[in-house]
């Protein structure tokens, strides 16, 4: 009677590779699937905070708007619907927020203009004011800003900004 020798037959040999291979093919996938998700779901994070961020630096330079006074008797000399607001902060310096090709920027005059980046890759902006008699006084005063801006693939970003203080109409 012959022994039979321990060990693996050739068929059982590549039975196992086939059944790692496809293990590996199904394991590979799985790993593309969920780096996607995770770098789409870090841009989408990323690009958020950006619009949330650009939105709190607008609202407190809106709120912190001059109060009118003998020295500043226009704090906002101009608004532009959906493209700039012009004014002046409540240290006396003017400023800018401004809608240029798909950039806002917050920007500072002479002498040495500054353009300062909030945010970019904006696709749409808006930018209104809603004036009423807030103060009890003839003049209509602002009653609040709205801001508001989209960007490509995302839901809109956007905010309403009550002034500290009184704004005469620009």
């Amino acid at each position: 009677m012959k022994k039979r020798e321990a060990g693996f037959t050739l068929i059982e040999i590549i039975v196992a590779l086939v059944m790692v291979g496809i293990m590996s093919v199904f394991a590979g996938l799985f790993m593309t699937t969920f780096l996607d998700g995770y770098f789409m779901a870090k841009d989408n994070a990323d690009t958020a905070l950006k619009a949330q961020m650009a939105l709190d630096r607008i609202s407190m330079e809106l709120k912190d708007i001059s109060p009118v006074s003998e020295d500043i008797p226009k704090p906002v000399s101009a608004l532009t619907a959906n493209s700039l607001i012009t004014y002046t902060n409540s240290s006396g310096v003017n400023k800018t927020i401004k809608y240029e090709g798909s950039t806002i920027y917050l920007s500072t005059p002479a002498p040495e203009p500054v353009n300062n980046i909030l945010i970019d890759h904006v696709q749409d902006f808006q930018l209104t004011a809603a004036y009423a008699n807030v103060y009890d006084i003839v003049a209509n005063d602002v009653a609040f800003i709205d801001i508001g801006f989209t960007i490509s693939g995302y839901d809109p970003f956007s905010t309403r900004i009550f002034p500290r203080n009184r704004i005469p109409h620009p």
